[in-house]
């Protein structure tokens, strides 16, 4: 069982497309290297190679979410923030989006992170990403407070993460998660 050779990005992106048709179909718990290898078509050492454990899959795949999403938040920055409102709606758009393309799947993968103190940490490094991002973006707008500013951030990271995973979980709409993430991060910076 072997897949046609390709370039190693691509595969890594192909196992990685396969692992997110595992878990979107069955959930992570039937998330294994091996079941991941089989169904791309190429053989074990192969995935092993990319990910090496099961916690390594599962930050790979959040991590190819959360590229997704952190990019296309960028991208927007650049071609469309005029003001902080602009920059406001952007995030709050870009953050409750990438978690409903990404579907349930990314949920189950959080929630599999969270599982381990390892994985934990992960967790809290991908947040500091965010803290970084979000303070890049806003900075061009507000004047973000010099004491407090991350934790400020931490906070409107958490929001988004709750208004995302209730909108994903079809308790809110998109457009009322995306509005109350939006109210939460003006008001926040304006206070």
């Amino acid at each position: 069982m072997t897949g046609r050779r390709m370039p190693r990005d691509q595969r890594r992106i192909q196992l990685l497309e396969t692992a997110a048709a595992i878990v979107r179909a069955e959930g992570t718990d039937a998330l294994t290297l091996a079941r991941v290898a089989e169904q791309a078509g190429v053989t074990k050492p192969i995935a092993y190679e990319h990910f090496e454990t099961r916690a390594g899959l599962l930050v790979a795949l959040y991590r190819h979410f959360d590229a997704r999403q952190a990019e296309a938040a960028r991208e927007a920055l650049r071609n469309e923030a005029r003001t902080l409102d602009d920059a406001v709606a952007i995030l709050s758009a870009a953050y409750v989006d990438c978690t409903l393309q990404a579907g349930k799947e990314f949920g189950a993968i959080a929630a599999a992170l969270s599982a381990t103190e390892e994985m934990d940490d992960f967790r809290h490094a991908m947040r500091e990403e965010y803290v970084e991002l979000y303070r890049g973006a806003l900075a061009r707008f507000a004047t973000l407070p010099a004491k407090g500013a991350k934790t400020l951030l931490l906070g409107v990271i958490g929001a988004a993460d709750t208004l995302s995973q209730a909108a994903a979980a079809g308790r809110l709409t998109r457009k009322d998660a995306v509005e109350a993430l939006r109210r939460i991060m003006l008001g926040a910076l304006r206070s």
